[in-house]
């Protein structure tokens, strides 16, 4: 998933347990933030979907290893599970730079409420889909109209810390 964020020059902030944290637009301004954003998070759910492929045939063979296993007394491999990414993406302004104290741990990232949206929104996302807000969708439209086109709007949520219903976009990444 970092690989994603750094190819479509993202800046990765942190791993929040089996969450990745990653955000455009800073240090260096990008006025397609919000399309590299998208692309990333497309690029990162075909990624997991090679790796569970990969996985899958794994398993096929660590199937006919248990085989023998057994039949030696031993007790079978598991198998490997398919894992799953959702993500929440949202676009706005923001809190940037360097947080912390001088007593205690620094660190380069972000804050304010479209953190939150996009955090609430990831949480919506479940697995296997990318969720955007209409202010992302809107960015998509301007940037890369062909993306936005693709883009399939989903009834407003109502997300906690925020008043207003959100509007919201999936965004399709399966290889037709």
């Amino acid at each position: 998933m970092a690989d994603t964020v750094i190819t479509r020059s993202g800046t990765l902030d942190k791993y929040i347990g089996d969450c990745v944290m990653a955000f455009w637009g800073a240090p260096l301004e990008n006025h397609r933030h919000a399309t590299l954003c998208v692309r990333a998070a497309i690029d990162a759910q075909r990624a997991i979907q090679e790796l569970n492929q990969r996985r899958l045939a794994e398993n096929a063979s660590l199937e006919t290893e248990n085989i023998t296993r057994l039949a030696a007394g031993l007790p079978p491999k598991p198998p490997l599970r398919a894992l799953q990414l959702g993500t929440g993406i949202n676009t706005g302004l923001v809190t940037v730079g360097l947080m912390g104290s001088e007593k205690h741990q620094y660190s380069y990232t972000v804050f304010g409420r479209e953190v939150n949206v996009a955090s609430r929104l990831e949480g919506v996302s479940g697995s296997g889909r990318i969720i955007i807000s209409e202010t992302t969708y809107q960015h998509l439209l301007r940037d890369d109209s062909a993306l936005a086109a693709t883009c399939v709007e989903l009834p407003p949520v109502t997300v906690k810390g925020i008043q207003d219903a959100v509007r919201i976009y999936e965004v399709p990444w399966q290889n037709k």
